[in-house]
């Protein structure tokens, strides 16, 4: 015996109908995941404070290895958003690559800021370093939050 309740069959317009707005639901992007931001912050900062131990040793050799690190690692994270559905998997909507420019610029500035401040306030290599990442980090988190939102709001007004 079964609990559901009979409906009647669908006319072939109206299966036509609810298939195109499940397609365009399918198509529409999906938000950046919420571990992405906070992950990449992660990356950054400790990338940052990698460099400026590797300055202040001066073992500069190490340099290469620490971008291989960060390339990999956040290649794996880029990797598994896309995987998970993120913006990404559906595509880029339009009129998000200007703010997503502006946000990669907004790393590179936050980045030169936090290492002018760290080096005006007297700090060595190691600080100008962290200072570099955690800023960029930071401003990164920012940016994918900022995206979401961007996101969300084209996905209720569409």
């Amino acid at each position: 015996m079964s609990d559901s309740v009979p409906t009647p069959p669908l006319s072939a317009a109206e299966a036509l109908r609810l298939a195109d707005r499940a397609g365009a639901a399918a198509r529409r992007p999906g938000e950046v995941p919420r571990w992405y931001g906070p992950a990449f912050a992660f990356a950054f900062a400790a990338y940052g404070l990698g460099i400026g131990q590797v300055v202040e040793t001066g073992q500069f050799v190490m340099i290469a290895v620490l971008a291989g690190g960060f390339a990999a690692l956040t290649g794996v994270l880029a990797r598994v958003a896309v995987r998970s559905d993120g913006i990404v998997r559906r595509g880029v909507p339009d009129g998000i690559g200007g703010p997503v420019a502006l946000a990669v610029l907004a790393v590179c500035a936050a980045s030169a800021a936090g290492m002018l401040l760290a080096w005006q306030a007297g700090g060595g290599p190691r600080w100008i370093g962290g200072a570099a990442g955690l800023a960029a980090g930071l401003t990164f988190w920012v940016g994918t939050d900022r995206l979401n939102r961007r996101v969300r709001r084209s996905q209720e007004a569409g």
